[in-house]
């Protein structure tokens, strides 16, 4: 059981740390009648996958049931520090909990792999963050030109990236396509709480992902053609292979995606892209 003290101290901190967390900082949309400048309850609230009128109760100070999983995920939702986050599980009379992020790591061969493959080639792990990437897909993809919390998530490029939106002249069946995948990975890691935090996030920006999501479209890793539009690049129409890298334990950890011209514009298109690359420092 907490205290007054302790609850009144909640109150206040929780109501701090949300103040001084902005909406660009967790990759949400600002918006036009925003009047304070830190996050709302509801987005605290969504970015943590618990109800708001919970998490209302929570920041009144109220006596209320508090779980260690919640209380993990409002601290992740509010980008706590260590520290903070251990004050936060003393305010609530609680022990912290150490969920397992599995810490994969590539094989050292595989940026040479990539690097002698002439097309674009890139590696994803399992929530969709980039992992290694040669040239040509850096080039294709403008990797590095996106800021924020996700900037290396291949799944919130897609949705919140301007840029990368505008390689997919057909968006919906494209993102489909990532999304059933994903949903995929969701499935088989469910002890992994990446997953839920960029759900959380994404939920909150984007009523499109939420949309198509909700659909529960699921794809294997099998190779499509998928058409693309870039300005450097031209129009291109693309084989996807798409092949699992697992661990020691034969768990899929990873997935490398080849791409392959399915056209000879698109083939003369790389060649030239490559020629290009060739020519400027790495």
């Amino acid at each position: 059981m907490t205290t007054p003290m302790q609850r009144n101290e909640l109150k206040a901190f929780l109501r701090t740390r949300r103040a001084m967390l902005t909406p660009e900082a967790v990759g949400l949309p600002r918006g036009t009648r925003r009047l304070t400048p830190g996050l709302r309850r509801e987005e605290v609230a969504t970015l943590a996958d618990v109800g708001l009128t919970w998490y209302t109760w929570l920041e009144q100070g109220r006596d209320i049931n508090v779980s260690a999983a919640a209380l993990t995920r409002i601290a992740r939702a509010l980008s706590l520090s260590a520290t903070d986050e251990t004050y936060l599980f003393s305010l609530m009379g609680l022990s912290r909990i150490e969920v397992p992020e599995h810490q994969f790591s590539l094989p050292p061969v595989t940026q040479q792999v990539l690097d002698l493959y002439q097309a674009p080639a890139f590696v994803l792990d399992t929530v969709f963050n980039l992992l290694a990437w040669n040239r040509l897909a850096g080039k294709l993809y403008d990797l590095g030109e996106f800021g924020g919390p996700f900037a290396d998530n291949h799944l919130w490029n897609a949705f919140m990236n301007p840029a990368r939106r505008r390689l997919y002249p057909d968006f919906e069946n494209g993102a489909l396509n990532l999304l059933g995948m994903f949903r995929m990975n969701y499935a088989a890691h469910p002890e992994d709480p990446r997953f839920d935090r960029l759900i959380g996030a994404l939920t909150a920006a984007s009523p499109e992902f939420v949309t198509l999501w909700q659909r529960c479209h699921t794809a294997p890793l099998s190779a499509i053609i998928v058409p693309f539009f870039h300005p450097d690049f031209g129009d291109l129409s693309i084989h996807s292979m798409r092949m699992p890298i697992r661990d020691e334990d034969h768990l899929d950890r990873a997935t490398a995606f080849f791409f392959a011209p399915a056209d000879e514009p698109t083939a003369a298109n790389f060649a030239r892209m490559a020629q290009r690359l060739a020519s400027e420092p790495a």
